[in-house]
């Protein structure tokens, strides 16, 4: 069973279950939607959404209440 991770959700899950192929084709559209830019959190290049401003690693961080 593949891995499937990307700066947007982190790791994906569900990709063989009964919903994978809608979640497989999900994953692709955001692949496709996503750009290289730079994270205005942790300063590292990431493959993320237009509309996004920090990866997967610093919002789950935030959500855990982390502060720099």
């Amino acid at each position: 069973m593949p891995i499937y991770y990307d700066d947007n959700f982190g790791v994906w899950e569900d990709m063989d279950g009964p919903d994978g192929e809608d979640n497989r084709a999900f994953y692709k559209q955001v692949q496709k939607e996503s750009v290289w830019k730079k994270c205005k959190q942790c300063d590292r290049k990431v493959k993320i959404r237009r509309d996004y401003a920090i990866c997967n690693s610093c919002a789950d961080k935030i959500e855990r209440g982390w502060q720099e």
